[in-house]
């Protein structure tokens, strides 16, 4: 009976083990969101690193800095990260810690366009339909 009980405790023990954290993640709401509807951009942060963001200049206007970490806002031409489409790009002054980061932007032109955030090299990216 012991050995069940030491077996079942290891088993337990094991299972309880957290996963990896994610390094990075992005996500949009409303999604679809109608034109001129302030979409909300929440970024999961799972480790420490120089975080930039990029959001379609086609589809978006100028996001706000909402609750990022201190960092600035450009206009940047055609970057990979949305599809080669001309891009609101955000880049922290230093490194972000861990957290959860949001900020809006509003939805300006119809269509579906790309936002994506990269720290220490990992990158994510979410779809929205502005409709």
């Amino acid at each position: 009976m012991k050995r069940w009980w030491v077996l079942a405790a290891t088993v337990v023990a094991l299972t309880a083990v957290p996963a990896q954290a994610k390094v990075v993640g992005i996500s949009a709401s409303p999604n679809p969101a109608p034109l001129g509807a302030h979409v909300r951009h929440t970024l999961n942060v799972g480790s420490p690193g120089r975080l930039d963001v990029w959001v379609s200049a086609t589809g978006f206007q100028q996001p706000v800095l909402g609750t990022l970490p201190p960092g600035a806002w450009s206009f940047e031409c055609c970057p990979s990260q949305v599809a080669g489409t001309p891009a609101w790009h955000y880049r922290s002054f230093g490194v972000a810690p861990p957290g959860s980061y949001r900020f809006n932007a509003v939805g300006r032109t119809r269509g579906t366009y790309l936002s994506s955030a990269m720290v220490l090299g990992t990158s994510a990216g979410v779809s929205i339909r502005i409709f």
